[in-house]
């Protein structure tokens, strides 16, 4: 049925009415469909509506009135313009189809170059609505493009920044990689949205990231550290938001990885925040950097036992650790880690 001539749905209940139209589009270069009545043209609308350039629609029909084809109109096919066909020249009237979705209205007897003019006008709405429609659609493709080009790029730092980190300290590594898992984990406990989600992943896989500047033989001293070392290593917050800052994309995370050694009664460091002042992704992290670290080996000491482990963090609950967050870490826990843990061989 399409070819290159713009095709217009004809609805009138008036046989005449019909034919005059059919013969004027004709005579201008248009294509037509006709339908006797509201009924008629709803049907030839949901299967022709990809087709239809723009109708003219007569409002006082029997059965479905014009007023009903011009709502099922706006409701499903918004791109296609209604002329109103009217016997009744009332400007009130004609406004309030133009409300319910109608683009122009002429009245019966109709003029061809009236005619003419408002069906060019409603088609060049149309082609200005149809490229609004390609603009918003390509700038959305656009967006999506550059923010999976950002999400590469931030994976790509984030994976260079953890193996440096692991490079130098032997005994973390795969630290943050399952400080990162078990944060994902709180996470859905949380039911935190997406977007946090991401970045709680992320600030977790970088939160240790300022032990690039601190020296490997402190990081693997095997001996206890005394205060001037102690106080060394608790630089390794600050140095990491010096070392993140350049990177723009990463901005918003900073706060999150400048926090994780705060303690929920602030007596944390650097900068001894107190409850809610301290980030929240901050202390979900805070929990399982905690949790990985007593369960790991170190320099210094054997991994410690799963048991003493987990009641190290009940015990810090409300003093070191956030309640709500040790309670979300305790429940994956025992849905899922003390299972995997054991199986793995911790005791």
């Amino acid at each position: 049925m399409r070819n290159n001539k713009k095709l217009i749905l004809i609805v009138d209940d008036e046989e005449d009415i019909r034919k005059i139209l059919a013969e004027t589009l004709e005579n201008l270069g248009f294509a037509y469909l006709k339908a006797c009545d509201g009924d008629e043209a709803i049907a030839l609308l949901d299967i022709y509506h990809a087709e239809i350039d723009a109708a003219i629609c007569d409002l006082k029909m029997p059965k479905i009135s014009g007023d009903q084809v011009i709502s099922h109109v706006a409701r499903n096919y918004p791109l296609i313009p209604v002329i109103i066909l009217t016997g009744f020249a009332q400007l009130d009237m004609a406004l309030d189809h133009m409300r319910l979705g109608a683009f122009d209205y002429m009245t019966k007897p109709f003029r061809v170059k009236e005619l003419l003019l408002l069906l060019n006008r409603a088609l060049e709405f149309r082609a200005l609505q149809e490229e609004k429609i390609n603009y918003h659609t390509t700038l959305e493709k656009r967006i999506e493009e550059t923010t999976q080009a950002l999400h590469n790029r931030v994976v790509q730092t984030v994976s260079s920044f953890i193996l440096a980190i692991e490079e130098k300290d032997r005994y973390t590594q795969g630290h943050s990689k399952r400080v990162a898992e078990y944060s994902t984990m709180m996470a859905e406990v949380l039911n935190l949205p997406e977007n946090e989600r991401l970045d709680l992943l992320y600030a977790a896989q970088l939160h240790d990231i300022g032990k690039i500047g601190i020296s490997e033989q402190l990081l693997n001293k095997p001996g206890k550290l005394n205060k001037v070392e102690y106080e060394t290593i608790k630089t390794h917050p600050g140095k990491g938001v010096k070392i993140l800052e350049p990177l723009v994309f990463l901005t918003h995370l900073l706060p999150i990885i400048e926090a994780h050694h705060e303690w929920f009664d602030g007596s944390g460091y650097p900068k001894g925040l107190a409850g809610d002042r301290i980030p929240y992704m901050a202390r979900i992290i805070a929990v399982c950097d905690s949790f990985d670290a007593m369960t790991s080996a170190r320099s210094y000491r054997k991994p410690l036992p799963l048991k003493v482990a987990i009641q190290e963090i009940k015990d810090g609950s409300g003093s070191q650790f956030d309640p709500n967050a040790v309670n979300a870490f305790l429940e994956v826990f025992h849905d899922v880690l003390a299972l995997r843990m054991t199986a793995q061989g911790f005791s």
